[in-house]
C-alpha cells in the first residue's frame, strides 16, 4: 500500500492521509486518539465480503435495506453522520483491485477463547485471506503444530503443543516439567501469558504458511500483545521480523514500552529503519492528529523558514511559521512523555506542570518503569533479606531522573510563550499582531533546545522525531 486516505470515518471527520509509500509502518496512538478507526477501515477495504456476511438477514427486501443501510452507518463519524469514504492508492473503495492483494488482519479485540483453544475456530475470528480454514486446517495442521513448538523452543519456554485433529483440532498444550497435558479447562491450569504466546505462535504460524508469494502480502497488527512479559515481547517481534520479511507489515499500538522497544530493534538490532515509516496519532483539543516522522520539520527548519519570509522562494505567513512551531511543540512535548512512560493520555500542561515540579521521572537507557518492577520483583522473588533494602534502592536510583537541569528552565520559558507556541496563530485582534517578533524569535530558540535535549536524551534513535 501507498496510501490510505479516509474521511467521515468513526474517529475522522476531517479527511486522514497516511503515506505509506510501500513501507513498514509503526503507529504510535493514545486510546481514543483514533488507532482502531484506522484499523477498521483497512478492515472494510480488504474485507468487505466477510463483513457483509455478518449483517443479519431481514424478512422483506425493504427491511434488508434498512437493516443495511443502519449496519453502515456504525461506521460513519457521528458529528457529520455523512456516508465515509476511503480510498487506497488514491483508487476509491469499491474499483480498488483487492485480488492482487493477501492481508492478514490481527486486533488483541479479536482474541477470545474459553476453556479450549481449537484451531478453526481460533483462525475464524481473524481476518486472514484463507479462503478455505477446514481444508487448510486439515492439510497444514501438523506443519502448524511443528511450527509453533519450534517457536516455543527458541522462547525457551517449557511448554510445547498437540493439534488433535480428531478433536475438531482441538489444541493440547503439555508442560513436561509439571507433568501436565490439557485439552480442556486450561485456564485452570496455565498461565494468561503462555496461553496468550501460544495462540499468537499458531496465528503467526498459520499465515506464514498460508502465504502466497504471487501476492501482494500485508500485515496489519493492532494492539496484538496482552500479557507476553518483556523477554517474550522481543522474541516475538523479532520472530515477526524474522519470518516476515518479505509482507508490509504495520503495527499499531498504544503501549509506549512496546513501541520504543520496536523502535530500538529496527534502529540497533536489525538496521532496517529505511525500510520503516513511523508516526504518532493523538487527540488535542478533540480531534486526531496524525505527526509522520519523515514530515515533521526541524526546529533549525522553520527558523530558516522564518528568516526568509518575503523571499520569492518562500510564499508562507508569519502566522503558518507561528502553527509550524504549535505542532512541533506539541510533537516534542508527547514524544518526551512517551519517552518517560509519563502522561501519555494527559494534555500538554499536565506535562508540563509535572517537569516543572521536579517530580521523578524513571527511564534507564531503553528501558522503563515497568521494567524496573520487573527488577525489583526478581530482586523480591531471590528470598535473601540481606543488605535487601538497599539493594532495593540502587535499583530505583539506576533509573531514577530527578534533575532536568536546562530541560526545565527550556520547559518553564516555554510556558511563557503558550500564546505563540500552544495556539493557532490566526487566533489573535483583527487587524493586529497577536505576537511580537522578539516573542517568536524567542520561541524558536527554546524549541531548538527543547529538540537538542531530547535528541540526547534519546541517543537520537528511540521514540524522537
Amino acid at each position: 500500500m501507498n496510501k490510505l486516505q479516509i474521511k467521515d470515518f468513526k474517529a475522522f471527520k476531517d479527511e486522514l492521509v497516511l503515506g505509506f509509500s510501500n513501507k513498514n509502518f509503526l503507529l504510535y496512538g493514545e486510546n481514543g486518539a483514533g488507532k482502531s478507526s484506522i484499523y477498521e477501515a483497512i478492515k472494510v477495504a480488504f474485507f468487505r465480503d466477510k463483513i457483509v456476511s455478518t449483517i443479519p438477514n431481514a424478512p422483506t427486501p425493504e427491511d434488508q435495506d434498512q437493516v443495511n443501510g443502519d449496519f453502515w452507518n456504525k461506521y460513519n463519524n457521528k458529528a457529520t453522520n455523512a456516508n465515509f469514504e476511503i480510498k487506497l492508492n488514491e483508487v476509491k473503495l469499491q474499483d480498488f483491485p483487492t485480488a492482487e492483494y493477501q492481508p492478514f488482519m490481527m486486533s488483541l479485540e479479536d482474541i477470545f477463547f474459553e476453556d479450549k483453544i481449537r484451531l478453526v475456530t481460533l483462525l475464524e475470528q481473524f481476518y486472514f485471506s484463507i479462503s478455505d480454514i477446514d481444508s487448510f486446517s486439515n492439510e497444514k495442521y501438523l506443519d502448524i503444530q511443528q511450527d509453533v513448538n519450534a517457536a516455543l523452543l527458541s522462547f525457551k519456554e517449557n511448554i510445547e503443543i498437540e493439534i488433535d485433529n480428531e478433536d475438531d483440532f482441538t489444541i493440547k498444550i503439555i508442560d513436561s516439567n509439571r507433568n501436565l497435558e490439557s485439552k480442556a479447562d486450561i485456564k485452570k491450569y496455565f498461565n494468561e501469558g503462555k496461553l496468550n504466546l501460544v495462540i499468537l505462535l499458531l496465528l503467526f504460524t498459520s499465515i506464514k504458511i498460508a502465504q502466497n508469494s504471487s501476492k501482494k502480502r500485508i500485515l496489519v497488527l493492532d494492539d496484538f500483545i496482552t500479557s507476553l512479559d518483556a523477554s517474550n515481547r522481543t522474541f516475538l517481534i523479532k520472530y515477526i521480523f524474522d519470518n516476515f520479511s518479505e509482507f508490509q507489515i504495520l503495527i499499531f499500538t498504544h503501549n509506549v514500552s512496546f513501541y520504543n522497544l520496536i523502535m530500538y530493534l529496527i534502529n540497533h538490532i536489525y538496521k532496517i529503519n529505511a525500510k520503516w515509516e513511523f508516526a504518532n496519532l493523538y487527540e488535542i483539543d478533540n480531534n486526531s492528529k496524525l505527526y509522520i516522522k519523515s514530515s515533521i520539520e526541524r526546529a533549525a527548519n522553520i527558523k530558516a523558514l522564518y528568516h526568509s519570509i518575503g523571499t520569492p522562494a518562500n510564499t508562507l505567513s508569519v502566522e503558518d511559521i507561528g502553527n509550524k512551531i504549535r505542532q512541533k511543540f506539541e510533537v516534542l512535548l508527547y514524544e518526551f512523555s512517551k519517552l518517560t512512560m509519563i502522561g501519555t493520555v494527559e494534555d500538554s500542561k499536565k506535562i508540563l506542570e509535572r517537569i516543572e515540579i521536579s517530580k521523578n521521572i524513571y527511564y534507564k537507557e531503553n528501558k522503563t518503569a515497568s521494567d524496573l518492577i520487573d527488577e525489583l520483583d526478581t530482586v523480591l522473588d531471590e528470598n535473601n533479606l540481606n543488605n535487601l533494602p538497599n539493594r532495593l534502592k540502587t535499583k530505583i536510583e539506576q533509573y531514577k531522573k530527578a534533575d532536568f537541569g536546562n530541560l526545565k528552565k527550556i520547559i518553564s520559558e516555554l510556558k511563557l510563550y503558550q500564546k505563540v507556541t500552544m495556539h493557532p496563530m490566526s487566533h489573535g485582534t483583527i487587524g493586529q499582531s497577536p505576537f511580537t517578533t522578539n516573542e517568536i524569535e524567542k520561541s524558536l530558540e527554546l524549541l531548538e533546545k527543547f529538540e537538542k535535549y531530547l535528541k540526547v536524551l534519546v541517543d537520537g534513535d528511540v521514540a524522537m522525531v
